[in-house]
């Protein structure tokens, strides 16, 4: 039986396309919304009671990131049935802006722990205290943790210093080798209850940091490897550490690591074309699921692709969005479809889509 459906999964697979290109979305956040110029960096997660937790940056004054002198909060979404209803926008924390005090967060990201029933939220925050160039200042990290499924959310706390590694510039300005930022979309939870998420040093390479504690405390995880941007950690079926990076050339760098990413071998996959745009990486069950703009140049035709064999190959996938699109999260909804969320053609809105779980072969997951 299980050479029928993995051959009939593999079939399947190899068509040109298991979704229709004209898949029907919902618009969250639309730019110029609530006084908002524009907004960007979707990340998505399922609480743990089933809910929707949605995020963006809401930009205030234009498109910019982090590193442009703006107010910048993050916000947040909810929905309570499977993305049909989304409660009104909030902001999980708004930053000081005024006279004294100019601070700014951007590039959200979650872990769910499901073993403790909690949510962190990890950004990238930037204090404003040198306003005339702006390479003089310095990348801070932050998280927050929610405990209602993402009603409420904690007052952030810094762990810059605690998920530092040696020889990176960690506390530097950019214009001194610190331009280190943690990915924003979704870490994960490994088998052995890990929280487990990446970091990036740009031009240099890639690394984990993590807790093993449940979220008492944040630090790295083994060493960085050279190599990479934005990506995505996942864990395969074998307990390897994959890490699915944004790079040059029209692919995706690929990192796999045996022992905790104390150790590292690193391979470039040219089929999976990539416009250097950060992605999603997950697994469901014994399925990868991978999500980007099916592109080695342009910022559009957003796929989902599906691998039976930890990412070793990939289907041809369906097509989410066939016109413009960027930065995409997913997860996995309480009814056990695949839930989308992506930025829309000219960053002018971020957009939820439901997969229907049956594009992906229905009794593959029975």
């Amino acid at each position: 039986m299980l050479k029928i459906v993995s051959f009939a999964l593999a079939a399947l697979l190899a068509s040109p396309s298991l979704f229709a290109d004209d898949a029907a979305s919902i618009p969250l956040w639309k730019n110029g919304e609530a006084g908002i110029a524009v907004y960007r960096i979707p990340a998505i997660c399922t609480a743990p009671n089933g809910d929707i937790v949605a995020a963006c940056d809401a930009r205030k004054n234009n498109g910019g990131d982090l590193n442009v002198f703006q107010p910048i909060n993050i916000s947040i979404r909810r929905s309570t049935d499977d993305g049909k209803t989304w409660s009104e926008p909030v902001n999980s924390w708004t930053w000081p802006w005024n006279d004294q005090e100019k601070w700014a967060g951007s590039d959200p990201s979650f872990i769910v722990d499901k073993e403790e029933g909690k949510i962190f939220l990890f950004y990238n925050v930037w204090k404003w205290e040198n306003t005339e160039n702006w390479n003089k200042n310095v990348y801070r990290f932050f998280v927050q943790e929610s405990s209602d499924n993402g009603a409420t959310w904690s007052k952030p706390r810094e762990i810059s210093q605690d998920i530092a590694f040696a020889g990176w510039n960690f506390g530097k300005a950019r214009d001194n080798g610190g331009f280190i930022f943690i990915s924003s979309g979704s870490g994960i939870q490994t088998k052995d209850g890990t929280l487990l998420h990446t970091i990036v040093h740009v031009n240099d390479g890639n690394a984990l940091f993590g807790s093993t504690d449940h979220g008492k405390t944040w630090k790295a995880i083994g060493k960085p490897v050279k190599n990479g941007d934005e990506c995505k950690v996942v864990e395969l079926s074998d307990g390897t550490w994959m890490i699915n990076s944004r790079w040059r050339g029209g692919g995706r760098q690929i990192h796999l690591s045996k022992d905790r990413g104390e150790t590292w071998s690193s391979h470039y996959d040219s089929t999976l074309a990539d416009p250097q745009c950060n992605a999603q990486i997950m697994r469901y069950g014994k399925v990868l699921l991978f999500s980007n703009c099916n592109s080695p140049t342009r910022r559009a035709n957003l796929y989902v692709r599906a691998s039976l064999d930890d990412g070793k190959t990939w289907g041809k996938g369906f097509c989410v969005q066939p016109m413009g699109a960027a930065y995409s999260d997913m997860t996995i909804l309480a009814s056990g479809d695949i839930g989308v969320l992506y930025e829309g053609a000219g960053y002018a809105a971020i957009n939820f889509v439901v997969v229907p779980r049956a594009k992906v072969v229905e009794e593959f997951f029975k």
